[in-house]
C-alpha cells in the first residue's frame, strides 16, 4: 500500500499506513538535495512523500535493505533514492532516505556472501 501511494501521490493512502507521529529523515550527503531536518508528523511526512508522484518517469519498486523492508526510487531509469522503513505495530514509523550518490553506488548491484 506504501508503494502504491507514493506512486500515485495518494496522501491519505499514505496516512492509512503511516504512524501519527512517523518521521522522515534523508540523507544526500551535501551532494544533493534533501531535508536538512527531520519531517515529523504522519500529515508533514505524506505530503512531502505524495510530492514524488509529480516527478517525471519515476519508478517505485519494493526492496529490503538492511534487512527491513524498503523502496527504490528510479527517476530516467537510474536509481535516484533508496528507502528504508522501520514498521511497528502494522504502521511506519520511520522512513529514511538515502540520495546520497555515493551511498546509492553499492546499491547498483547484489552482493555476494561468502564466509572468511
Amino acid at each position: 500500500r506504501f508503494l502504491a501511494a507514493v506512486r500515485d501521490g495518494d496522501v491519505e493512502g499514505l496516512l492509512a499506513v503511516l504512524a501519527p507521529d512517523a518521521v522522515m529523515v534523508a540523507d544526500g550527503g551535501g551532494v544533493v538535495s534533501a531535508t536538512r531536518r527531520p519531517v515529523q508528523g504522519a500529515e508533514r511526512v505524506a505530503r512531502l512523500l505524495a510530492q514524488l508522484a509529480g516527478v517525471a518517469d519515476i519508478e517505485v519498486s519494493a526492496v529490503w535493505l538492511n534487512g527491513s523492508p524498503g523502496a527504490r526510487l528510479d527517476i530516467g531509469g537510474k536509481l535516484d533514492t533508496a528507502v528504508g522503513l522501520t514498521v511497528s505495530g502494522g504502521r511506519i514509523t520511520h522512513v529514511y532516505g538515502i540520495r546520497n550518490p555515493h551511498k546509492l553506488a553499492g546499491l547498483a548491484g547484489v552482493a555476494d556472501l561468502t564466509r572468511t
